[in-house]
């Protein structure tokens, strides 16, 4: 989530305290608030949809103590207000857990369809973590350098694909196993794919770098002038 300054971390809140609270309201605390219900005799349904809120407050509260939300920002409020009022007028807890898992695919083709913008969705998430002259630097780089734009695509497609993956394997678990075990198992199958995702970013970052003396996310991506090779 980007901070007021457009980067992901500030000097109260370093990068890896962000990652930490990003992971408490989407993934710790919606299981809490649904499993403490539960065993306070709570039904499905309702501990369901209050579980779910909780990300879509969290990002409210943001987006109005900033005063700005970015575009994804903006989709995902949007998707989880969605969400909300689909689980207040289904009644099912099944039929949300089919929603919460339908989410993935929403997010998976905001990512994809940003390859038909200017900038796909991989840079765009690289600017957020920097300041104003670290962001103009990049920009201008990603105009002059066809093997920068080359590698964020390719990474924009990767993330994008595994939303869709996430969404597909979602599905089939909401469909198929009890409704008390899908919320902790999804939420386990996201992070596994994420942590995948993740360490397959790093390691085509690093590979790229060493081939084409490009850094794809960090704050002076264009190191020398190998714009030559092929990517």
């Amino acid at each position: 989530m980007a901070s007021p300054n457009g980067r992901t971390g500030t000097p109260d809140m370093p990068t890896w305290r962000t990652a930490a609270a990003a992971f408490l309201f989407t993934v710790a605390l919606p299981l809490a608030v649904f499993y403490v219900l539960r065993s306070q005799g709570t039904s499905q349904w309702l501990a369901l949809t209050l579980s779910g809120a909780v990300p879509a407050v969290r990002l409210a509260v943001e987006a109005a103590t900033r005063r700005r939300v970015n575009g994804f920002e903006a989709f995902m409020i949007g998707m989880l207000a969605v969400r909300l009022v689909t689980s207040l007028l289904s009644g099912s807890p099944r039929v949300i857990l089919v929603k919460d898992a339908g989410l993935g695919a929403a997010a998976g083709l905001w990512i994809l369809g940003s390859l038909l913008a200017a900038k796909p969705f991989a840079f765009q998430a690289g600017q957020s973590w920097h300041g104003p002259t670290a962001a103009a630097a990049r920009d201008a780089a990603w105009r002059v350098s066809p093997t920068l734009r080359s590698g964020l695509t390719r990474l924009t497609v990767l993330w994008g694909s595994a939303q869709l993956v996430d969404c597909a394997a979602g599905m089939l678990v909401a469909l198929l196993l009890p409704v008390e075990s899908v919320p902790a198992l999804n939420r386990a199958k996201g992070l596994a794919l994420l942590c995948a995702v993740v360490l397959a970013t790093v390691s085509y970052s690093r590979r790229y770098r060493r081939r084409h003396a490009l850094s794809l996310f960090g704050s002076t991506p264009l190191i020398t002038g190998k714009e030559g090779n092929s990517p």
